[in-house]
């Protein structure tokens, strides 16, 4: 395990902080209206909200002006602008100069649940207008909810790994604790954390539909019941503890996840799934409970959420600690809640307060009587702070930060590193149900895709009927999550028993964006119908981790649980959970489908050649599928007698800093070879098989060809390429690739590739036990 080091270093410091909202464009602005308790929330002006329960929000008018290079603007979402401020800002603050960092070792991590929701919904105006054909493709990349993370890793120049999380209100507090973990595991000596989201009229509509919005301004915990929604970015730049730096914030002392599993947008009303992630938390950061000294809670001013959050709290905590909710000021910013809302602690705590709670005259019944903040509650200045956010799907996440003369001494404990190994795998393809089939269908080596009534060559899965008693309960639920949910069982097997309800087991879910057919579903709700009467059922299947939340609650997974953007990137994630002893065992799900105006949308942006056009380089048919693996630690899995598939020798994933595409020459996938094959043990003459992604955006059959010249010379082992034969799955085509690496065979296989956002990866696999 050569790249996670047997101990952690001192907590990753936070060099700089920026931030771009609605109540503070800055961080002196929004420290200023902290102080003051002034809240920024007022109508929408940017669009119509009037028919919806409130037309109160903290939003910023339709335009928004950032200093950019001429053009960006017109093609870029809405959340990047507000992240490029924040950007800018933060390192500024920072007193760095990345040009004198080695860029391999600067790593982007960024949240957002919505993120590139605005160019969706203009891409939704343009596919109901049948005028998708017409749209420039750079538009339709700025959907994507990477985008965000895209652009900052060009302006940054960064060569490390890149991430993002979405994982619904729970991102960008996720984002935060995982940058941290580049650093403490030696990865990564600069890292971008911090997320974005927005306000638009789908998202209103969508909330709206729920019937969650507030009347009037939020009060969370009081009486008033409902939430504001909120738009904007938070950045903070963290790193080493010995670089130097303008400033020292605070020190990220550890983070915590957990899954609910308990209801796609409802938290576990005793605060189980809450109190879990704290715990998780406090122990990663080597901290009791006693020690913290301010709560800055998810209250989000809904029923469900305060009364809960409220009752995991006061079982840790008591009443004797601080609490509040800073969303009364500027709104639930959605997954940049968890930035904005650790940087407005820090700034308060730089004067000794806990931001006080707004309209919180009266507590709401239900609701514990802790210890809420008033004008003159003490936080600090030296203490330390808890940061919960909790979102859709039941993920939650928490996040602890040191403040004070005490932040330069924190030390965290050492990691038990253990080798990985893989003890199941789950298949959902064209080809029929299960891996075997799977398996048997690779090895014809001859494509299934059919070409359907839009003249596009897709290889679609049939009809999913769920009619067992674990399953009946998802009938309804996207295709996405149906495909993932068969190949999780598969996966799981026999072991299911010892993933549910084991806050040692976890579930990590990989997804380019929301599943297709709510999407589409929702949005003509939108667009077609009456906003006001938006569709409630399909609007909580449009987030990224809708897939992710629905397997946890079918298996009642409720350890680590949240989603990443790509598949591979999900996998390299949950290895790094198992190796250094968070989890005993974490499952990777992903899921696909298709639509024909997904299929125009994929041609548009140059991901798939038309049959009556090919384009070299591109895929030449998509496809639907779903993928499972579950990977254990090598001590549990031997202690419990468990089957081992493979052993996962190494991990690495890598981007190039340019917007959702690669570099021509492969050198992120070069990196990426290079790392896994060095933290394997492995030289590049050892490798027996290669399992190759290799189709999708213009430069990838380029980059790829001269990634595998770089690491293998003229001796490129045989390669498998599983997307010929069942199609281009942009959401599971990574974990599609390690799956068929599975295949028995003796030796070390290579699984690598890029997926369709740029994303570099490279997984080494040695067969069977040792």
């Amino acid at each position: 395990m050569k790249h996670i080091s047997t101990a952690y270093e001192a907590a990753p410091v936070v060099r700089g902080m920026g931030v771009y909202c609605p109540l503070g464009t800055n961080c002196t602005e929004l420290e200023t209206a902290l102080l003051e308790q002034r809240d920024s929330i007022g109508t929408v002006t940017s669009f119509d909200a009037s028919r919806f329960l409130s037309d109160q929000a903290s939003a910023f008018g339709k335009d928004v002006e950032i200093d950019l290079e001429a053009g960006e603007a017109d093609w870029m979402d809405r959340a990047t602008l507000f992240t490029i401020a924040a950007y800018r800002e933060a390192l500024e603050q920072s007193g760095l100069n990345l040009s004198e960092v080695d860029p391999g070792r600067i790593a982007v991590c960024l949240g957002s649940s919505h993120s590139g929701l605005v160019r969706t919904e203009d891409v939704a105006r343009g596919v109901i207008d049948d005028a998708i054909d017409t749209m420039d493709p750079k538009v339709i990349s700025a959907t994507l909810v990477s985008h965000c993370t895209a652009v900052i890793k060009r302006l940054s120049g960064a060569r490390g790994r890149v991430l993002t999380i979405s994982s619904a209100c729970a991102s960008s507090n996720s984002a935060i604790g995982v940058a941290a973990d580049m650093i403490r595991k030696g990865e990564a000596d600069v890292v971008i954390a911090g997320g974005a989201d927005t306000v638009s009229l789908s998202v209103m509509a969508g909330f709206n539909a729920l019937r969650a919005l507030a009347a009037e301004k939020s009060a969370p915990f009081g009486q008033d019941i409902g939430l504001s929604i909120g738009e904007g970015a938070g950045i903070v730049i963290l790193t080493r503890g010995d670089m130097p730096g303008a400033q020292d914030h605070g020190r990220i002392l550890g983070y915590g996840l957990s899954g609910d599993a308990h209801h796609a947008t409802a938290p576990d009303q005793d605060g189980a799934g809450a109190a879990n992630a704290i715990v998780a938390a406090l122990k990663d950061a080597a901290v009791e409970a006693a020690e913290v000294g301010y709560v800055n809670a998810h209250g989000t001013g809904t029923e469900a959420n305060d009364g809960a959050e409220s009752r995991a709290i006061a079982k840790l905590f008591g009443d004797s600690v601080p609490v509040s909710s800073t969303k009364g000021y500027y709104g639930h910013t959605l997954g940049a809640s968890g930035v904005i809302e650790t940087i407005s602690s820090i700034l308060m705590a730089k004067h000794g307060k806990a931001p006080a709670n707004l309209r919180i005259e009266t507590l709401r019944d239900g609701v514990e009587p802790l210890n809420f903040a008033k004008s003159d509650s003490a936080a600090g200045p030296d203490t330390t702070l808890l940061v919960n956010n909790f979102g859709f799907g039941g993920n939650n996440s928490s996040l602890l930060v040191r403040v004070g003369h005490e932040a330069a001494e924190s030390v965290l404990p050492a990691s038990n590193v253990d080798e990985i190994v893989i003890t199941g795998a789950g298949a959902c393809s064209a080809a029929g149900l299960g891996r075997e089939v799977f398996e048997r269908t690779l090895l014809t080596n001859e494509p299934i895709a059919e070409t359907g009534a839009s003249g596009f060559a897709t290889a679609k899965v049939g009809p999913l009927k769920f009619k067992t008693p674990d399953l009946k309960p998802f009938a309804r639920t996207s295709p996405t999550t149906k495909h993932a949910l068969v190949a999780l069982k598969e996966a799981m097997g026999d072991d299911a028993e010892i993933y549910a309800e084991n806050q040692r087991s976890g579930l990590i879910g990989g997804a380019v964006f929301g599943a297709q057919k709510p999407t589409e579903k929702f949005m003509e709700s939108v667009f077609q119908g009456d906003p006001a009467l938006a569709n409630a059922h399909y609007f909580p299947m449009i987030t990224m981790n809708a897939t992710g939340g629905a397997t946890s609650l079918a298996y009642q997974i409720k350890g680590y649980t949240t989603t990443v953007c790509g598949s591979a990137a999900a996998l390299a994630y949950a290895a790094d959970l198992a190796a250094v002893d968070r989890q005993d065992r974490v499952a990777v799900v992903a899921g696909d489908e298709m639509t024909e105006r997904l299929e125009r949308i994929y041609h548009r942006t140059g991901v798939v050649s038309h049959p009556e056009a090919p384009r070299a380089g591109r895929a030449d048919a998509l496809g639907e599928f779903g993928g499972a693996i579950t990977l254990e630690r090598r001590g549990a899995a031997e202690a419990r007698g468990a089957q081992v598939l493979a052993r996962l020798k190494g991990w690495a994933t890598r981007q190039d800093p340019v917007d959702l595409s690669v570099e021509k020459s492969g050198e992120a996938l070069i990196r990426a070879q290079k790392a896994a094959l060095e933290q394997a043990g492995k030289s590049a003459d050892q490798i027996t098989r290669i399992v190759l992604l290799d189709k999708g955006l213009a430069p990838t059959a380029r980059a790829t060809a001269n990634a595998l010249k770089a690491t293998f010379g003229a001796d490129v082992p045989p390669a498998i390429r599983p997307a010929d034969v069942f199609g281009y799955a942009p959401s599971s085509g990574p974990l599609m690739t390690v799956i068929a690496g599975l295949l028995p065979e003796k030796g070390v296989t290579l699984a690598t590739g890029y997926d369709v956002i740029g994303e570099a990866f490279a997984f080494v696999l040695e067969g069977g036990a040792a």
